[in-house]
Parts: structure tokens; C-alpha cells; sequence
């Protein structure tokens, strides 16, 4: 299951610097009909009321109206998206909506009821932020149940990205946040355009992302704020990657037009997954010489030698080799990495695991065994199989759930009036 919607509980932070702000009239005026729903003048006014104060825009009346497309196309949205979780008998229990709004009166320091007044005094209506939390939490249910199980990932798909992760080009990886907004008809393009400049201004006023990406985008990601981890460079549309090319941590890249309409993406971090090299691992060392000086002995020496390196139990048992032989006790190292080591050396303990010994060798007192008593590999980042399989679901889930969304959009029979 994907993670429950998290709650955009800092669009709430600030209303309560607002306690005297003039509450609106109802206007109960019909402005589309979404099926069978109804959305009205007062669940926009609503609505937006509950955005200026989110993203600390500028309370104007022009500013208002130019929220006003958007905020519609939104609703006609969420209407959708709940009629869909009715059909489907997944609707948010009342408890588990009460909870949410408790939850966000608590993480925003408010008295028992105190939403109700903050969202009274802001001109808004506690009913508007539950059906918004409810169109979220309903979409997740309906993602969850209809398309989740559908996406399967192959073992094949995931040993593909293993073994790009473990070649020896370096794989470079961008943590994005995305606001999607799809554009269904030509007539829709303008719209969306001045949606995105809305966006891009309340970021520029100090909006959180995550909460704009969470009131805003459509799909999946949007019930995740905007969240969709970590994506591989070069698996994106050619105009993202160039976006993205040179933005920084922290920085915003688009908003930018693809088949089925806008993204604009947050790029949180960029990281360069690349399997660790055998040389940076560290090794524990124990070498046993066996002296010899002529030919002859050399050829005992190395019988020797063979012997050992077959029978030997462990590091420990050298000690007593060394004892019984009559040569001198094992040689140890400890700490030291394998790229260190003496270029013969190591090639023969480069692939060597713990416990196990190089090929008997040469050295200018006779012939030597050499055994790995410890070894500890270098760090990876390289994700676990079971993090690339959430990723690829991931990908893949967002993708499935913005063509649900679109593919009931026009079955839909929406009727705007005004």
C-alpha cells in the first residue's frame, strides 16, 4: 500500500494571525453540476479564502478572481474523485475525518474548536477543508484498490536497474517534489498556464511546496505532497532533463509542457548512486612464511605451504601451524585498505571473502600464505532491491492514476454554469 496523504498542515499555520478577517456571505449560486453534484459560489469563495491564507498571497479582489478557473477545475476534480470512491464503496469513514481535523488543530497549537474559528473568521467553512481532505484521502482509497494491485513489477525490471546501479558508469539520481497539471483540450492551455503562474507566485511569497503540490497537482504524487522520491536521470521527457539540468538543490525547474500537460518540479537533491570498489574495502591480514633458501627447500617450502593453505581453520589456526612448523608466527595487518595494498598483493586479496587464503607465493625469505581474517566493505548507496521495486511501483502508480483521473474527466457530464 502507498503511504497514507500527508496533511498540508502549514497551509493552516498562519490563519491564526488572521482571527479578524471579515467572514463572506454564503452565495449558494450554482456554478457547475458534476454528475450528479453540485459545486457553488460559495465552495470557490471558500476555497480560495483557505488558499490566500495558505500561501500568504496578497488578498485582492483581482487576485481572487484570477484563482477562480483553477479553483473550479479543482473542485470539478475532487466531485469526480469522491463519486468514484461512492461507486466503489470507498468512502472515508466520518471518524477518520475527524481525527484529520483534530490532528491538524493539534499540530498547529489550537484549542479544541479553535479550527472552526479560524476557518469561520478567514471566510472559510469547516465543511470545504473536510471535503477537500476527503476528495485526498477517497482518491488514495480508490488508487490503492483499483490500480495498485495491477502494477507488478518483473524480477527482470529490477535486476535491470540493479545491474545499471552496479556497472562502471556512475548512475546520477534526482529527488523531485511535482505539481502536475494535465491539459485535456487545446481551449484548456491558457488556463493552465496562468495556473501555473498563480503557483509559481505563492512559492515566490513563501508557500510550502508540498502544500501547494497537495492542493494543485493531479495524480498520485499530489496526495504524497508532490512527492515522487528518487527518479534516474535520463528516464524523464527530454524537456524535464533539460530543465533539470542545471538546477540546484532547492531550486524549482519549469514549469514545463509535455504530452498531457505541465510539471513543474522541486529538485530536492541530486546523488550519484555508484557500487562501492573492491580497492576501498578494509582488510585484516595474516601471513605465514615458510623460509627457505635453495631451490630444494623452496620445493619442501611450497609442499608445505599447499598443505597449510588446504587445512587451516581460521586466522586463529595459524598460530598453531606456525608453532608446529617451526617457522615464524603469522605476520598481521589490520585496517587496511585493499587499494594500499602492494599491486600483487592485491590482485590476490581483491576477491577474497573472510576466512579464505591467496594462491601460495613467492617472497625474498621463501613462500608465503596469506589469509583474510576481516573485511569490511566499503559504504554503498546503492538502494536494495526492495527500495528500487517501491520506486519503479511508484513511477508507475502515478502514471496509471493520472490517466484514471483523465479517463473519468470524460465520461464525466459536467454542466458549468457560470
Amino acid at each position: 500500500m502507498i503511504p497514507r496523504p500527508r496533511l498540508a498542515a502549514a497551509v493552516l499555520a498562519v490563519m491564526a494571525a488572521l482571527w479578524g478577517a471579515p467572514a463572506l456571505a454564503q452565495d449558494q449560486k450554482i456554478v457547475a453540476v458534476v454528475n450528479e453534484d453540485i459545486v457553488t459560489s460559495f465552495d470557490i469563495d471558500s476555497r480560495i479564502a483557505i488558499l490566500m491564507i495558505g500561501a500568504g498571497n496578497q488578498d485582492t479582489p483581482e487576485t481572487r478572481q484570477s484563482l477562480r478557473p483553477q479553483v473550479l477545475r479543482q473542485l470539478i476534480d475532487e466531485r469526480i474523485q469522491l463519486q468514484e470512491a461512492r461507486r466503489l464503496g470507498l468512502p472515508v469513514p466520518r471518524a477518520e475525518l475527524d481525527q484529520i481535523m483534530r490532528r491538524i488543530e493539534q499540530n498547529n497549537n489550537l484549542p479544541a474548536g479553535g479550527l472552526d474559528r479560524v476557518l469561520r473568521q478567514a471566510g472559510a467553512s469547516r465543511s470545504t477543508l473536510e471535503r477537500q481532505i476527503e476528495a485526498s484521502q477517497s482518491w488514495g482509497r480508490v488508487v490503492n484498490a483499483r490500480l495498485r494491485p495491477q502494477i507488478e513489477i518483473g524480477r527482470d525490471e529490477i535486476q535491470d536497474v540493479v545491474r545499471r546501479y552496479s556497472g562502471s558508469e556512475p548512475v546520477q539520481e534526482y529527488l523531485l517534489g511535482e505539481i502536475f497539471l494535465a491539459v485535456d483540450s487545446p481551449d484548456q492551455e491558457e488556463e493552465v498556464r496562468q495556473r501555473f503562474e498563480d503557483i509559481l507566485a505563492q512559492l515566490r511569497g513563501g508557500a510550502p511546496f508540498a502544500a501547494l503540490a497537495q492542493r494543485y497537482g493531479q495524480g498520485a504524487a499530489a496526495s504524497e505532497s508532490g512527492d515522487i522520491g528518487w527518479v534516474e536521470r535520463g528516464s524523464l521527457d527530454d524537456e524535464v532533463e533539460k530543465a533539470l539540468e542545471n538546477a540546484q538543490p532547492g531550486s524549482l525547474a519549469g514549469p514545463v509542457r509535455v504530452a498531457g500537460g505541465f510539471y513543474l518540479y522541486l529538485l530536492r537533491e541530486r546523488r550519484t548512486i555508484a557500487a562501492p570498489s573492491p580497492e576501498d574495502a578494509r582488510v585484516e591480514l595474516a601471513q605465514i612464511v615458510f623460509p627457505a633458501a635453495t631451490p630444494d627447500e623452496r620445493e619442501s617450502a611450497r609442499a608445505l605451504a599447499e598443505m597449510v593453505r588446504e587445512t587451516v581453520q581460521g586466522c586463529a589456526d595459524l598460530d598453531r601451524v606456525a608453532r608446529e612448523a617451526l617457522v615464524p608466527a603469522p605476520q598481521r595487518v589490520s585496517e587496511l585498505r585493499v587499494g594500499d595494498l602492494a599491486p600483487d598483493m592485491r590482485g590476490r586479496v581483491v576477491p577474497l571473502a573472510v576466512g579464505d587464503t591467496t594462491e601460495v607465493f613467492a617472497t625474498d625469505r621463501g613462500v608465503a600464505v596469506a589469509m583474510v581474517c576481516g573485511r569490511q566493505e566499503a559504504p554503498s548507496n546503492v538502494p536494495t532491491e526492495s527500495d528500487i521495486e517501491e520506486n519503479l511501483a511508484r513511477q508507475r502508480l502515478e502514471t496509471a492514476a493520472r490517466r484514471y483521473l483523465r479517463d473519468l474527466r470524460r465520461v464525466a457530464v459536467v454542466d458549468i454554469r457560470a
